[in-house]
C-alpha cells in the first residue's frame, strides 16, 4: 500500500451504552489518503495475535475490512471458540457477549470476561460474493491480584501470637512478601509467612506500625500493595489507687478508679453484694471514660464494698473498693441547768456520729475552747465517755464550787472527720439578792415635787422587794403620797414630799429563796443656792463689761445652772432695773451699756430649785466714748507665730468685730507689706506696702490678692469710728510656694511647705494619739456606756445635767435676760398616778446615774428576759 501524499489523520470517538456498560469504540478515519490496496483482508484490533486479559473486565475486539470497495463486503461476522456466530447487541438479552456494527468493521464486545471466554475468536466476511475473508485472534485469561481478606486495621493483643491477615488470590499464583514501616521483613524468628497472612509470635508493643502486604505475579507483571495499620492492644492494668475511701454524709463525694491500657479502657461500677450497676441508679453517676463514681447526697446506707471493672478489647480487670460513710456529728441531748452558787455544776452533752465524735465546751464570752481534762482554771474539768452500742460520746463539763461569774451560755462542740456540731446550753448560778449595782444612795426634792427612788436587786431567782420608812413597811393604800411600782427585781417608789416627814432614809429590802439584802436611799430637801461670793469685773469698754464669778458657798444640794446680773443706772430705783442671765461656763458679757454712765450691779446664782438672793453689789462708771477696741484677727499660726495660707497668691483675712466704745464703726483699714526677719525683728520692705479701706462694716472677711509666692507679709487691721482709729490688730503670714503645673489657686502639698521640727512632729503624734483615745473612749461611752468619759459624765451629771433634766414643777428656762427676780414663777407638772416618772419628765435629780442593761435568765425549761438599770439615779 502506498500513498500519494501525507494525509492528516483524524480520530473520532463513538460512545455506546450497552446495558450500563460504557464501551468506547475508537474509529480512525483516514481522510485524504489514496490507498493502493493489494489483496482484500480483515484486520483485528488490537493487532496482537494473542491477547492476555484479566477476568471480570470488559473487552472489545474490532474487525476491520481492508478492501478497495467496501460495498462488495457481505456476511461480516464473529465466531466464538466453538465456531458459533456471535449475535448482534440485544440478541442475547444485552448482557452477554455480542457484536455491534462499526464504520469499516464489526466490534466484538465481551462485557465481563470470564475464564470460559478463553480461546480463538475468528472474524469472517465474503468479498464480492466470491472470496471468503478470515482473521483469528487468541484470548487468554488470567485472575488479577485480589485482596480477599486483608482488613486495613488489625489489633493484636500483647504477648499473644497473632496473624496479620492478608489473603491474596491470582492466576497465575502470586508471590507475597511483607514490609513494616517501609522496611522489608525477613521470614524467620518471630515472623512466619503463611498463605493467608503474616504470623507474629509473642506480640510486643514494638510490633505497632504500618504493614505492607505486597503481591507480585511474574507472568503478568502485575504488582499490588495493601497497607495495614497494626495497633497492639494491651489489657487494662490498675494504677495506684486507694483500697478504701471515706465519704461524708449529706455531701457529694467521688471515688476514682484508675487503670491504663491500649486502647484506654472503659469503666463501670457495681455495688456489692446487690450487683447494682451504678450507672443506672439514682444519686449515682459513672463516667465510663475517667472511672469517676459520683455519689450525690451521701447517706449512711451507702457504706459498703464497690467493684470497679475496667474493660478494653484486650481484656477486663476488677478491683473492690471499701467505701466508708462518715456520719456528721449530731448533738443528741444538751440541757440547761440551774445550780446555787458554791455548789458543783455538771453540764452533760451527748453527741452521735461515725466515727464517734469528741466533745468539748466553750463559754460564749471566751474565744478559747476547754480541753479534755483539767484546765488552767483547776475548778473546771472536761471528760469524754464513749458508748459504742449507741455510737455516742457523752461530754461532761464539771465546775466545782460555781461562782456567779460562771453563769452564762456554754457551747457544746462535737467534732469528727465529717464536721462540727454546735449547741448552746445555759448554766444558771442561783444566788441571794445583791444591791451591788444600785448606785442610788441619795435623792433630792423640793416644794412638793415627786421623786423616784429606784433600787435594783440582782438575784436568781428574782427577789421580791418591799420598802420601809422609819423601819415601817410602806403601805401605799394608807398614804397617797407614796406609790410603789413593781415588786422586783427592779422596784420604784415615788415619793411626793408634802411635808418634812417624807424626807429621810428609805430602806429597799429584797428577799428570795437564798436570802435577803437591804439598800438605803436618803431623800433630801434641795434649796436654792446661797449668795455669790464675788463678782469680778474683768474687761470694761465704753458699752460692755465682762464678769467672772466665784460660786455660792452653798449649792442647796443641786449643781449651779445659771448666773444672773441685775443692773440699773445709779440714779434710778431697783424697780426699774434690767436683768441678764447666763448659763454656767459661758462668756459672762453684759452689753448695751451707756458710756460715761454710772451703774449699780448685783448678782445671783440659780440651780433647779431656783435663784438665790441678790448679792455681791458692784458700782462702776463706764468709760467715755473712744475709738474702737483693737480688732482680733483670726488665723492659723505655726509654733513660731506665723500664719499660713495654702495659696501662693492670695490670703483670706478674717477678724472678729471689736467693741465700738460708744460710737459705731464706720470703716476698716487694712495695710499689708512684705517683710523679712532681721535679727529676730520683722522689717518691712521699703515702698512695697499696700493699703485697703473697707467702707462696709457688715463683712468680717477680705481677700488680699496679687501676693507673691513663698513670701512673708505683715498685715495690720484698724477699726474706725468718728472718734478715730483703733490700735491695729496684727498678724504675720507666709504664702505658699508657687505650685508647678497647677493653677494659682491650687493648695500646695504639705511636702512643699516648711519642714517641721522634731518637736512639732512629736507634738502632732501625741495629739493624734490623744484624739484617737478620745474617739475610742467616746465610742465605748455611746455603745456600751463604759470608759473614762462615761465616769466623768456620770459624776458631772450628779451635780449638773441630771438636776436640769430631773427638775419637776418649774420651767427650766423660766428666767432670762430682762426678767426680775420677782417675775420668777413655779409651774407644776401633773403626774400620772399609774406609773413612775419617765426619764424625759421634769424632775429633781439624784446624784449618780442609772445604766440600762438586759440579761437573760434560764429557768431550766424557759428563758426570762429582764432589764437592769445600773448606775443611773432618777428622781421624780
Amino acid at each position: 500500500m502506498s500513498t500519494s501524499k501525507h494525509p492528516q489523520p483524524q480520530a473520532t470517538l463513538h460512545f455506546h451504552k450497552d446495558d450500563s456498560i460504557l464501551v468506547a469504540i475508537i474509529f480512525v478515519e483516514m481522510q485524504g489518503f489514496q490507498l493502493v490496496l493489494g489483496a482484500p483482508e480483515l484486520r483485528i484490533l488490537p493487532s496482537q495475535p494473542v491477547l492476555n486479559r484479566p477476568i471480570r473486565q470488559s473487552m472489545l475486539l474490532s474487525c476491520q475490512v481492508v478492501v478497495e470497495n467496501k460495498n462488495l463486503v457481505t456476511d461480516l461476522q464473529w465466531r466464538d471458540p466453538n465456531g458459533r456466530v456471535v449475535g448482534e447487541h440485544g440478541s442475547r438479552g444485552g448482557t452477554g457477549m455480542h457484536t455491534e456494527a462499526m464504520p469499516d468493521g464489526l466490534a466484538l464486545i465481551i462485557p465481563t470476561l470470564q475464564e470460559r471466554h478463553a480461546g480463538n475468536y475468528t472474524c469472517t466476511a465474503m468479498y464480492a460474493n466470491t472470496e471468503e475473508l478470515s482473521k483469528t485472534v487468541t484470548i487468554k485469561t488470567f485472575i488479577a491480584i485480589t485482596w480477599e481478606d486483608a482488613p486495613v486495621e488489625q489489633f493484636p493483643i500483647l504477648n499473644s501470637d497473632y496473624k496479620v491477615r492478608c489473603k491474596v488470590t491470582a492466576n497465575p499464583a502470586p508471590l507475597v512478601d511483607w514490609l513494616q514501616n517501609g522496611e522489608q521483613i525477613q521470614p524467620g524468628g518471630r515472623y512466619v509467612f503463611d498463605t493467608d497472612g503474616l504470623l507474629i509470635q509473642k506480640v510486643t508493643e514494638a510490633d505497632d506500625g504500618t504493614y505492607t502486604c505486597r503481591a507480585v505475579v511474574i507472568d503478568t507483571g502485575e504488582l499490588a500493595e495493601k497497607n495495614i495499620r497494626v495497633e497492639v492492644h494491651t489489657p487494662p492494668t490498675f494504677e495506684k489507687m486507694e483500697s478504701s475511701v471515706k465519704v461524708v454524709e449529706t455531701e457529694t463525694a467521688s471515688v476514682t478508679c484508675k487503670a491504663s491500657g491500649k486502647p484506654p479502657p472503659t469503666f463501670s461500677w457495681i455495688k456489692l453484694p446487690s450487683r447494682e450497676n451504678l450507672a443506672e441508679t439514682d444519686r449515682f453517676s459513672v463516667d465510663k471514660h475517667t472511672g469517676v463514681l459520683t455519689i450525690r447526697g451521701v447517706i449512711k446506707e451507702d457504706d459498703g464494698d464497690y467493684k470497679c471493672e475496667a474493660v478494653n478489647q484486650a481484656g477486663k480487670i476488677e478491683r473492690t473498693v471499701k467505701v466508708t460513710v462518715v456520719v456528721k456529728p449530731r448533738i443528741v441531748a444538751y440541757k440547761n441547768i440551774s445550780i446555787p452558787d458554791d455548789k458543783e455544776a455538771k453540764l452533760s452533752c451527748s453527741a452521735s456520729g461515725n466515727p464517734m465524735p469528741s466533745v468539748t465546751f466553750r463559754k460564749l464570752t471566751s474565744p478559747d475552747k476547754f480541753v479534755v481534762g483539767a484546765q488552767n482554771d483547776d475548778h473546771i474539768i472536761v471528760e469524754n465517755t464513749k458508748d459504742p452500742e449507741r455510737s455516742e460520746t457523752i461530754g461532761t463539763l464539771t465546775i466545782q464550787s460555781v461562782l456567779r461569774t460562771d453563769d452564762g451560755l456554754y457551747e457544746c462542740i462535737a467534732s469528727n472527720e465529717g464536721g462540727v456540731a454546735l449547741k448552746n446550753g445555759h448554766l444558771t448560778v442561783e444566788f441571794k439578792p445583791s444591791f451591788a449595782n444600785t448606785p442610788m444612795r441619795e435623792a433630792w426634792s423640793w416644794q412638793n415635787n415627786p421623786v423616784n427612788l429606784t433600787c435594783l436587786a440582782e438575784s436568781i431567782p428574782n427577789a421580791t422587794i418591799t420598802w420601809f420608812l422609819d423601819k415601817k413597811e410602806i403601805n401605799e393604800a394608807y398614804d397617797l403620797n407614796l406609790k410603789k411600782f413593781d415588786k422586783g427585781p427592779l422596784s420604784t417608789l415615788r415619793v411626793t414630799p408634802i411635808d418634812r416627814k417624807y424626807y429621810g432614809p428609805y430602806i429597799c429590802k429584797a428577799v428570795n429563796t437564798h436570802g435577803s439584802a437591804e439598800h438605803e436611799i436618803v431623800l433630801k430637801e434641795a434649796k436654792p443656792p446661797s449668795e455669790i461670793l464675788q463678782a469680778k469685773l474683768e474687761v470694761i469698754t465704753a458699752t460692755t463689761i465682762t464678769f467672772s464669778f466665784m460660786g455660792p458657798a452653798g449649792d442647796g444640794g443641786l449643781p449651779t445652772r445659771k448666773y444672773a446680773v441685775q443692773y440699773k443706772e445709779e440714779r434710778k430705783d431697783w424697780n426699774e432695773a434690767k436683768n441678764k442671765t447666763w448659763p454656767v461656763d459661758s462668756p459672762y458679757i453684759l452689753e448695751g451699756l451707756e458710756p460715761q454712765t454710772r451703774y449699780n450691779f448685783r448678782f445671783a446664782a440659780a440651780n433647779d430649785v431656783g435663784f438665790g438672793v441678790w448679792a455681791a453689789p458692784e458700782h462702776h462708771t463706764m468709760p467715755k466714748r473712744s475709738s474702737p477696741e483693737e480688732p482680733r484677727i483670726l488665723s492659723n499660726s505655726r509654733e513660731d507665730g506665723v500664719g499660713t495660707t495654702p495659696y501662693s497668691d492670695h490670703f483670706e483675712l478674717t477678724w472678729k468685730i471689736p467693741a465700738d466704745n460708744g460710737e459705731p464703726i464706720d470703716q476698716y483699714s487694712i495695710k499689708y507689706c512684705p517683710v523679712k526677719r532681721i535679727d529676730g525683728v520683722w522689717k518691712e520692705m521699703e515702698n512695697q506696702c499696700y493699703t485697703k479701706d473697707l467702707s462696709s462694716t457688715d463683712s468680717t472677711t477680705f481677700v488680699l490678692r496679687d501676693l507673691s509666692p513663698d513670701t512673708h507679709y505683715k498685715i495690720e487691721l484698724r477699726a474706725h469710728n468718728k472718734i478715730g482709729f483703733s490700735t491695729p490688730g496684727q498678724v504675720i503670714i507666709k504664702t505658699a510656694r508657687d505650685p508647678s503645673n497647677t493653677g494659682a489657686d491650687t493648695p500646695v502639698s504639705a511636702s512643699e511647705g516648711p519642714a517641721l521640727s522634731s518637736g512639732a512632729i512629736v507634738s502632732i503624734v501625741v495629739a493624734s494619739l490623744f484624739i484617737i483615745l478620745i474617739f475610742i473612749d467616746l465610742s465605748c461611752y455611746l455603745v456600751n456606756r463604759t470608759g473614762l468619759l462615761m465616769v466623768i459624765c456620770e459624776k458631772t451629771r450628779g451635780s449638773k445635767t441630771s438636776d436640769e433634766d430631773a427638775k419637776l414643777g418649774s420651767n427650766k428656762d423660766s428666767t432670762g435676760p430682762g426678767l426680775s427676780m420677782e417675775k420668777f414663777s413655779e409651774t407644776k407638772v401633773p403626774i400620772d398616778e399609774k406609773e413612775p416618772l419617765k426619764e424625759g419628765d421634769k424632775q429633781p435629780t439624784i446624784q449618780g446615774s442609772i445604766k440600762k442593761e438586759t440579761s437573760v435568765d434560764f429557768d431550766m425549761k424557759k428563758s426570762i428576759s429582764r432589764t437592769s438599770f445600773v448606775g443611773k439615779d432618777s428622781a421624780v
